[in-house]
């Protein structure tokens, strides 16, 4: 099966599979990713490279093409009359010192480095479109939580209302209770921005137009075990960027190699035809006796070979310029498999320290949920205030709204710790 039949098969299965769950409007973030790798243009671009450094290989290993060369003379413009030359020529280059097969190795290092770079592009595009959505389910959960104490307020609002009625309460309270919507209300609004900024950034990095939507499920991924760290280590000993470097470095090698074999000169092998026809101003006699005109006639068959002359130190820039260059990409991947094992550990333990907040943080708003309860029932039985009511709204606010952070840095680290590792972590 072609290449090209794979990518149409993978393509339409693709399609297919994002068109049911559009159609089930079940989107979630793997699904946005998915979609983003076939919309997001930078990605598409990297993609089309890989046809570029295909054809480019192809190129390189095409050998040198030969040539071939005619020409005719004559004397009689120039009042020789009788002098005429016919040649035919084929010469054709000879490579020496290797030169097509270190080429076809520096260009096919190239498809292998285009491809790590379209796997380090997934890497980054994968987290930058999983924070976006974090994001967006971040202000949804919140603007959720705003409205569900929106409609707390208002419930108070109208008990404190017909308390003030019946004289059992001030008139202070209710305005209170509907200072406190209004701010609610205030949130609201704030928060709806948020989320319709989020779901745009979010479209924007998928690479959707702006008139196209599409559904997703914004919610929050269930915490699940975590690998050992060590596993993770190994894991991102492959990561795509490392192995870009490292897939970089061969390839200059191989550069040095091609440019090592391009201060050896290159042969041209010749062979050639002339028919000379030469007509003399003088007579001689014909078998029978007659005088006929004398003509000297000649086949000539010539071979050749041509070495240009130079030394080996005319193509030293390009061979010093290259050593550099493998020099300098040694020292990269040298200093990123160094950073590596650093940069998984520290996502691992921001993860781990993150994980913890949230479980914390879910025993408290189960506490403040119920202390609100009771605290409502008992400001309607008249034994509290309204600022004690007031005082525990705002605590459960703020409980909720550091909840719902806790788990969009849950959730970011975790995109942290699979980019650092190089693919998912579960």
């Amino acid at each position: 099966m072609t290449r090209t039949r794979l990518i149409a098969l993978s393509s339409a299965a693709f399609l297919l599979t994002a068109a049911n769950a559009q159609q089930n409007q079940v989107l979630e973030a793997d699904d946005v990713v998915n979609i983003a790798v076939t919309r997001n243009r930078e990605f598409l671009a990297l993609n089309e490279r890989i046809r570029e450094t295909e054809a480019l290989l192809r190129k390189a290993g095409i050998r040198p093409f030969p040539t071939i060369e005619t020409e005719f003379a004559t004397g009689r413009p120039l009042g020789t009359v009788g002098e005429q030359e016919y040649s035919a020529g084929y010469f054709q280059p000879i490579e020496t010192g290797g030169k097509r097969q270190k080429r076809t190795s520096v260009a096919s290092f190239g498809v292998e480095l285009s491809r790590a770079e379209l796997l380090e592009r997934r890497r980054q595009l994968t987290f930058d479109v999983k924070s976006r959505y974090a994001e967006a389910v971040a202000a949804s959960r919140k603007l959720d939580a705003v409205r569900a104490l929106l409609q707390i307020d208002r419930e108070n609002y109208e008990l404190t209302s017909a308390r003030v009625r019946a004289g059992d309460a001030a008139p202070l309270e209710a305005a209170l209770f509907l200072a406190e919507a209004s701010k609610k209300q205030a949130q609201e609004l704030t928060y709806k921005g948020r989320l319709a900024s989020a779901l745009s950034e979010l479209r924007r990095t998928v690479g959707l137009p702006s008139p196209e939507t599409f559904d997703i499920r914004l919610d929050f991924s269930p915490i699940q075990s975590l690998p050992g760290l060590e596993d993770l280590r190994r894991k991102a000993n492959d990561r795509p960027d490392l192995r870009a470097l490292r897939v970089t470095e061969r390839q200059i090698e191989a550069e040095v190699e091609l440019a090592r074999a391009g201060g050896k000169p290159d042969l041209t092998a010749s062979a050639r035809y002339s028919h000379r026809n030469s007509q003399f101003n003088a007579f001689g006699l014909s078998a029978g006796g007659l005088p006929v005109p004398l003509r000297d006639r000649n086949n000539i068959l010539t071979f050749g070979l041509s070495i240009p002359v130079f030394t080996g130190n005319r193509n030293r820039g390009n061979m010093e310029a290259a050593e550099a260059r493998a020099a300098g990409a040694r020292q990269r991947r040298e200093f990123l498999e160094g950073v590596i094992p650093q940069e998984v550990e520290n996502a691992y333990r921001r993860l781990e320290t993150t994980r913890q907040a949230v479980q914390l943080l879910t025993g408290v708003i189960d506490q403040s949920e119920a202390n609100l309860k009771i605290i409502r029932e008992a400001y309607a039985l008249g034994q509290l205030r309204a600022l004690d009511v007031l005082n525990e709204q705002r605590r459960l606010v703020d409980t909720r709204l550091s909840y719902i952070d806790a788990q969009l840095e849950a959730e970011v680290a975790q995109s942290e710790l699979e980019r650092a590792t190089g693919g998912p972590i579960r």
